[in-house]
């Protein structure tokens, strides 16, 4: 099983250093309605994750859902790498 904190903390790293965020950013924050995440970054975000993790987002991953925290969207990566483990077994 992938580790969440570790997911977490890579996504916020990333987010901080693109958008120069404050340190008040969390797993918790609303990145839709706080404005911290826009179409731009999205993709950005998006090329991240399939890069760093070696996973990759099917447009119906893409969600508001899937994107509105790191919380989710680290629980998502999590699913598909833990995914990708099992059919490798």
């Amino acid at each position: 099983m992938a580790d969440l904190a570790n997911i977490q903390a890579q996504l916020l790293a990333f987010l901080r250093q693109r958008r120069d965020i404050d340190k008040a950013l969390d797993a918790q924050t609303d990145l839709i309605r706080t404005g911290c995440l826009d179409s731009l970054l999205l993709l950005d975000l998006v090329l991240h994750v399939e890069h760093l993790f070696g996973v990759v987002l099917a447009t119906g991953d893409v969600t508001p859902a899937n994107f509105r925290t790191v919380a989710g969207l680290a629980e998502q990566i999590r699913r598909h790498l833990d995914s990708q483990l099992r059919e490798a077994a």
